[in-house]
This record gives C-alpha cells, sequence and structure tokens, in this order.
C-alpha cells in the first residue's frame, strides 16, 4: 500500500468538506500491509494512461440571464487528443480515483526501478505540456 506524503488530511478549510485522517492512518494500515510513503507530487494533476497534465473542466450555467463559466474542482479531464481516455470518449475522470492510481504508479516505480518517473519527479527541471 502507498500513502502520500503531502499532509494527513485533516483540518480542511474547504467549507463544508470534512477530511478525516491522521498519523494514526498509516500506522493502522501497516499492521495488516506493507506501508510505503511515495512523494505525491503532480499526482492529482496528471493523466495516468498518457503522464500529460490535466485540467479542471467547465461547466456553463445561467446566472440572472448571463452565460457563464464554473469549473468543476471535483473531476479532471485530459486534453490530450491522442489519449486513450479521449479516444474512448472518457477523459473526464474522478479527480480522487485518478490521484490514488498515480500515488501507487509513483510509488510502484520508485520501489522497482529506485527512481520516481519524471513526470511525478518534483526536482525535474523539464515539464512534460
Amino acid at each position: 500500500m502507498f500513502v502520500g506524503d503531502r499532509g494527513y488530511g485533516y483540518g480542511s478549510r474547504v467549507k463544508n468538506h470534512v477530511r478525516l485522517g491522521g498519523p494514526w492512518k498509516p500506522l493502522k494500515h501497516s499492521l495488516y500491509a506493507s506501508v510505503c510513503i511515495t512523494n505525491e507530487h503532480n499526482t492529482s494533476q496528471t493523466c495516468v494512461f498518457c503522464f500529460q497534465k490535466t485540467d479542471h473542466p467547465q461547466k456553463v450555467f445561467s446566472k440572472k440571464g448571463a452565460i457563464a463559466l464554473k469549473t468543476v474542482n471535483g473531476a479532471s479531464v485530459c486534453n490530450n487528443n491522442e489519449c486513450i481516455l479521449s479516444l474512448s470518449d472518457t477523459s473526464h475522470k474522478a479527480r480522487d480515483s485518478v490521484s490514488a492510481l498515480a500515488i501507487g504508479i509513483s510509488g510502484a516505480s520508485r520501489l522497482t526501478s529506485g527512481t520516481t518517473l519524471e513526470v511525478f519527479n518534483p526536482s525535474a527541471t523539464t515539464t512534460i505540456r
């Protein structure tokens, strides 16, 4: 099991959102499985199928007769036309599930090869766009 290193998820500042967790959660999981703490740099902003940067989708809505755009923060969309998600018309994914899968991929690559993939490496000088 891989756990991200960017905090434990308690004390959310987002209104009406409760983030549960704390230092006890990895300890509890370590009783039943091996727990590896991995770097979660760019995991919620990267498509795990083509390793390109993702964006938040935008929703069109009408407010007082005017049309406006609002970003949907709970989802991510891959804008790469060559991505397997775009080709299968499923380019919109939930942010949390994609981030969890990306943390697993980042941790597995670090565990097997000893290096982090360049997309998830915080000290990489080049950015893939």
